[in-house]
């Protein structure tokens, strides 16, 4: 026999299902009004608060709002200019950033084209073939805020070759993938190194002979190339990933013109190995790596150099290098380092001249400049940046003058060599105005060094150096 619900049951079923539509509509309109608060205290936010206008992690200022036109109007380029200032500027950008990487990290959560790999060799499942240096190009022209630093130098995709595993500091150690770049963690410190693939040199071979053929002998040029951290520190486990630097420049080598001279600091550095030439946290070598390569273009060059021990050590501690923004990994950021650098004796008697980049408008200050939040940007200390032209009179008298042609690598070089030239020129290879040729003869110029990084003398920077030669 069916049973039967009492008109007692029925009410209360029929009270419960009007109470539980009441509750539904309470709910929602609830919810609505959350979103309405939270949207409203959102836009409030992005009103009130001022909006950043440059970026500390990743090195360069952020994007400034659009000047409007008819043309840029209709053609749609000034509205998807105006959604890009607002995306770019949001008040406390680094912040949120930052939160969002320890997020990422706490709770394991990762991009697409990163992979973890502890004590195993394997490669991305998204990029099978041995990973490329594939980053925000550093060395290539970049925005006003980075002029140091915040550009990594951009390379030519080939082939990876076996490293130079046998001067590896390394051994087999922990490291993941991040971004192209690998972060390796030895000895209880972490260490972000990038991968070079490959590259012939030919531009910058044919670039240098011809600045030989167009100054003749009058002018001594130098090619100085810096290797990346990666040819000395990268874990034997992953050595297949990179190229052996030293191979490629002594090919490079091989190519110039005789009347070019060649210096190997591939070598020299590999001596220093245990010291710390190379920043753990930022794309660059350190001021140490850079004094002992400027000592060994002394020895070549022959001139008069100053030991260590008779500059002025100055310590900024807490830095963190561009390698936190490219790897987006906090380990990087939670691992400081201490960027040390080095004041020649004779500073008091030198003056720094800075000129814009077509060497007018000249303002005199120090070579080596106090800069805003050292902790990130200690790299600006020398001269400030990239964007300009810098001459430093010493009180030097030997009759020889230099011009350094360099991208950011070479702006920690000149400052051990206040006490060899009478007069150095300091010459960004992607900011100058001038055509080069003509400038060395006007300034008399005895010395030309060309000193950058690996991705740069391989890559598409190398191509800028002829555009000096002919603009």
């Amino acid at each position: 026999m069916e049973n039967k619900p009492t008109q007692n049951q029925g009410k209360l079923y029929r009270f419960n299902r009007v109470k539980r539509k009441h509750i539904e509509k309470l709910a929602g309109a609830l919810s609505v009004l959350i979103l309405l608060v939270v949207f409203g205290l959102i836009s409030l936010f992005l009103i009130v608060f001022p909006r950043s206008t440059e970026s500390q992690i990743e090195k360069r200022k952020l994007a400034t709002f659009p000047k409007f036109s008819f043309s840029s109007y209709f053609s749609g380029e000034f509205t998807k200019n105006v959604a890009e200032f607002y995306d770019d500027t949001v008040p406390f950008r680094d912040s949120f950033k930052t939160a969002g990487y320890n997020f990422k990290s706490i709770f394991g959560l990762h991009t697409a084209d990163e992979v973890k790999i502890v004590g195993a060799k394997e490669i991305n499942k998204n990029n099978p073939k041995p990973v490329e240096t594939s980053k925000p190009s550093a060395e290539s022209k970049p925005s006003e805020t980075s002029k140091e630093t915040s550009k990594q130098e951009s390379a030519v995709s080939q082939t990876p070759q076996e490293s130079k595993a046998e001067t590896s500091q390394m051994g087999e150690a922990d490291y993941t993938v991040e971004n192209g770049i690998i972060v390796v963690n030895h000895n209880g410190h972490y260490r972000a190194l990038e991968l070079l693939g490959g590259g012939t040199g030919d531009t910058y071979v044919e670039a240098l002979n011809n600045f030989h053929r167009d100054l003749g002998d009058s002018v001594q040029i130098y090619s100085m190339i810096a290797p990346l951290a990666s040819e000395y520190y990268l874990p034997n486990n992953y050595s297949g990933f990179s190229i052996n630097q030293k191979e490629c420049f002594d090919s490079i080598a091989s190519r110039l013109d005789d009347g070019i001279v060649s210096i190997d600091i591939d070598t020299v550095l590999a001596q220093h190995t245990a010291e710390d030439i190379y920043f753990r946290t930022d794309h660059h070598w350190t001021p140490l790596g850079a004094y002992y390569a400027a000592q060994k273009f002394a020895q070549v060059a022959n001139l008069d150099f100053k030991e260590l021990s008779t500059y002025q050590k100055n310590d900024i501690e807490g830095f963190v290098g561009t390698m936190y923004a490219f790897t987006e990994d906090p380990h990087i950021n939670n691992d400081p380092e201490t960027f040390t650098y080095y004041v020649p004796s004779n500073m008091d008697k030198c003056t720094t001249e800075h000129y814009d980049t077509a060497f007018t408008n000249m303002s005199e200050w120090d070579f080596f400049v106090d800069v805003g939040d050292p902790q990130h940007n200690a790299y600006l200390t020398f001269m400030g940046g990239d964007e300009q032209v810098v001459r430093v009179k010493t009180n030097v008298k030997n009759g020889r003058k230099l011009a350094i042609v360099k991208d950011s690598y070479g702006n920690a070089i000149p400052g051990y060599l206040f006490g060899s030239y009478e007069e150095i020129y300091v010459i960004d290879m992607r900011y100058f105005d001038l055509n080069l040729v003509n400038f060395v003869k006007e300034q008399k110029i005895t010395d030309l060094l060309f000193t950058m990084v690996a991705y740069s003398a391989l890559g598409e920077n190398a191509g800028k150096l002829d555009v000096l030669r002919t603009q």
